[in-house]
C-alpha cells in the first residue's frame, strides 16, 4: 500500500514537472528540402515530413507528396455580383460582399436599380401624382422661333410634372417624335402644317393634360408694299413718281426721300427693294431706325451706295465697309432683315455683304443723293 501512495505522488510530480516546458522539449518533424523529400525511397503512406524551403508539411498519400491544408486551398466560386477578398487564413480571412445596388431617377420620371453587373430593372410610376402643367415653348414668340410651313425641327417644351408616358399634341401639326428630358422640359420633333398662324399644344400623361394656349406659331407670309406717293417725305429737290425716287437739282449729301409709313419691326424680318437707275450718279438707300434726323447718309443704318464709277459700297451709320461689286441700270438690291437681325446685302438675288451689326430696332426706307438725275427705281418694303 505504502508503494502505490508514492507511485502515485511521483507520478503528480512528473507531470506537473512537464508543464514547464522549453524549446528543447518540443517533438520535431523530420525535415528535407524539396529535392531530398523527393529522394525518399518507398515512404509509407500517411508519412510526414516538414519542407524546409516552403515551410509546409506534406504528407505521403501513397502516391505523392501533398501538402497539408493551411486554410486557403477552401475553393470559393461566386458569380459576378459577389466579391471575395482574403487567403482564408486567420491573418487574411474571406470576405465575401454583394455589389449593392444603386437606384437613380431618371429623367423621364422612371427610377432604375442597377449594380453595373446583372441587367438593371427600371421602374415606370403606373399612374403619376399630378397633371402635367405646360408653361412655354421655343415655337413662339419671336419670328426666329416660329416655323415656316411645312418645316420640320425641335420644340423645346417646358413645364412640369412631365414623365415617360407623356405625348404631345399641337392640332394641324405632325409630332414625329418625344422626347423627355425631365420632369421640367421635353422635347418634340415636329412637322409644321400648311396653315399659318398659332395654335395650342397639349401634353398629355397617365395623370391628365395640361394645355398652352397659341404654344406653337407658323409664320405668317410675308407681304410687299409699295410706296405711294403720299408714303414719302421728299426733300425739296427730291422727286417721287411710280415708285421712282430721284434728285431733280443741286449738289450736297442734303437731300432725300424717306418713309414712317412702313417698317420693319423688331422681331421680325423683312427686306428693303429697289432698282438701281443710271450708274453715273452718287445716291445712297437703305434702311435707318430714325430717317427724319437729317438728309445726310452718316446716320443711314445701313446703305448701299451706288457710285459714278459703276461700283457698290457699303456705308453703316456713316462707317466705310468696303468695295464690293459692280453694277449696271436695271440691278435689283435688297437689304434683308433677318428673324435674328443679322443685316445682309443682296444684288440680283445673292448676297455680297453681310453686316457686323445686328440690328435693335425698327428700319424704314431712307436715302441721301448727292446729284441729280440719279435715282432709285421700284422701291418696296417686305415684311
Amino acid at each position: 500500500m505504502r508503494y502505490k501512495i508514492l507511485i502515485v505522488f511521483l507520478f503528480a510530480f512528473s507531470y506537473n514537472g512537464v508543464a514547464q516546458m522549453d524549446a528543447n522539449s518540443l517533438m520535431g518533424l523530420p525535415r528535407g528540402t524539396t529535392a531530398e523529400i523527393n529522394a525518399i525511397t518507398s515512404p509509407n503512406e500517411g508519412s510526414i515530413v516538414y519542407n524546409s524551403e516552403d515551410k509546409r508539411i506534406y504528407k505521403f498519400n501513397g502516391t505523392i507528396w501533398v501538402p497539408l491544408n493551411i486554410g486557403n486551398e477552401t475553393k470559393l466560386v461566386a458569380d459576378s455580383n459577389i466579391s471575395i477578398t482574403g487567403e482564408g487564413t486567420d491573418d487574411d480571412p474571406y470576405v465575401i460582399r454583394a455589389i449593392p445596388a444603386t437606384l437613380t431617377e431618371n429623367p423621364d420620371g422612371s427610377y432604375t436599380f442597377s449594380n453595373g453587373v446583372d441587367a438593371d430593372v427600371t421602374i415606370t410610376p403606373g399612374v403619376a401624382g399630378n397633371t402635367p402643367i405646360v408653361s412655354g415653348s421655343n415655337s413662339n414668340g419671336g419670328c426666329a422661333n416660329q416655323f415656316e410651313t411645312n418645316q420640320t425641327k425641335d420644340v423645346v417644351i417646358t413645364g412640369d410634372y412631365f414623365d415617360g408616358s407623356a405625348t404631345v399634341f399641337i392640332a394641324g401639326q405632325t409630332v414625329n417624335s418625344v422626347t423627355v428630358n425631365s420632369v421640367n422640359q421635353l422635347t418634340a420633333n415636329v412637322t409644321a402644317g400648311s396653315t399659318t398662324g398659332n395654335f395650342d399644344i397639349s401634353v398629355t400623361t397617365n395623370a391628365g393634360t395640361g394645355t398652352l394656349p397659341s404654344g406653337f406659331s407658323i409664320k405668317v407670309a410675308l407681304v410687299t408694299y409699295n410706296y405711294g406717293a403720299s408714303d414719302i417725305t421728299l426733300s425739296n429737290q427730291m422727286s417721287y413718281t411710280g415708285g421712282n425716287l430721284i434728285r431733280t437739282a443741286g449738289t450736297g449729301w442734303n437731300q432725300q426721300g424717306y418713309s414712317l409709313v412702313h417698317n420693319i419691326p423688331n422681331d421680325s424680318e423683312g427686306h428693303l427693294n429697289f432698282t438701281a437707275g443710271a450708274n453715273n450718279r452718287y445716291r445712297m438707300v437703305g434702311l435707318n431706325s430714325d430717317p427724319a434726323a437729317n438728309a445726310s447718309y452718316s446716320s443711314i443704318d445701313y446703305a448701299i451706295y451706288l457710285v459714278v464709277n459703276g461700283r457698290i459700297y457699303i456705308y453703316e451709320n456713316g462707317g466705310y465697309k468696303g468695295n464690293f461689286t459692280n453694277y449696271v441700270q436695271g440691278d435689283q438690291f435688297k437689304i434683308n432683315v433677318a428673324c435674328d437681325g443679322t443685316v445682309t446685302y443682296l444684288k440680283n438675288g445673292t448676297v455680297f455683304y453681310t453686316s457686323t451689326i445686328t440690328r435693335s430696332q425698327p428700319l424704314y426706307l431712307d436715302s441721301s443723293f448727292y446729284n441729280s438725275n440719279g435715282g432709285a427705281n421700284n422701291i418696296s418694303i417686305t415684311y
